[in-house]
């Protein structure tokens, strides 16, 4: 288990990143599901998977629901989610910058760095139907 927080970033997690807060966010579709597949302290391929699996399974059965005209799952689950969602997902892309800018100060002049940079040459192209070391007869 260590090695996998090892792999994550060097930041503190944010609140909603912690385990008392992940759970209730997976009933509230697709706020849990969304964070855990951004997580950049996810490294577990399963849990990814979970996450994925509640995204479609859910959002095919909110369809449903629409369409059988049933409001009350949606209103009740759908609609508190969607607006976890919208507040999480724009709080963790500013604090994704926030961290960043504390961590490496110096992006600002790898950019410069980098447009500094001759391009890298194109690959070379093969020809199709070139056939080396054979003689026709």
């Amino acid at each position: 288990m260590e090695e996998e927080e090892d792999q994550g970033p060097s930041y503190p997690r944010p609140w909603y990143y912690r385990p008392e807060f992940m759970i209730p966010m997976f009933i509230f579709w697709p706020s849990g599901a969304l964070l855990a597949i951004r997580s950049p302290w996810n490294t577990n391929v399963m849990f990814g998977g979970v996450a994925w699996a509640f995204i479609f399974v859910f959002g095919i059965l909110g369809v449903r629901w629409l369409n059988d005209g049933v409001y009350q799952p949606i209103m009740t689950f759908y609609v508190p989610g969607v607006l976890l969602t919208i507040i999480t997902q724009v709080q963790w892309t500013a604090y994704r910058k926030q961290m960043a800018e504390k961590e490496d100060p110096s992006d600002a002049n790898s950019g410069e760095r980098e447009e500094t940079n001759p391009p890298r040459p194109s690959a070379r192209r093969r020809r199709r139907n070139q056939r080396t070391g054979r003689i026709r007869n």
